[in-house]
């Protein structure tokens, strides 16, 4: 059996904890992404049927931003120093 304060102990716990955050992170993430599909969909179905551009384009501008979001993570180096992301619709499709 291995003890709560011998190294591989305190490694497990250290494990356990990067668990924990792992998962509220993907609880966030989830939580996150529903709640804007939750507005595409009332964007979708909202009544307004005299400007389909309008709503083209909001929807398109919510994917964008999420997609911004969820992939900024990937742009972080090990140092935290974000790299230049593009602000516009040059993201990749």
């Amino acid at each position: 059996m291995i003890g709560k304060h011998t190294k591989e102990g305190l490694k497990i716990k250290d494990l356990e904890e990067t668990i924990e955050r792992k998962d509220k992170e993907i609880r966030d993430v989830k939580l996150s992404i529903a709640d804007v599909l939750e507005e595409i969909r009332k964007i979708n179905e909202s009544n307004d049927c005299s400007n389909e551009n309008a709503k083209r384009r909001k929807i398109s501008e919510l994917c964008r931003d999420t997609i911004y979001q969820l992939r900024i993570d990937e742009f972080i180096d090990k140092k935290d120093k974000i790299i230049e992301l593009p602000t516009n619709d040059q993201v990749s499709k």
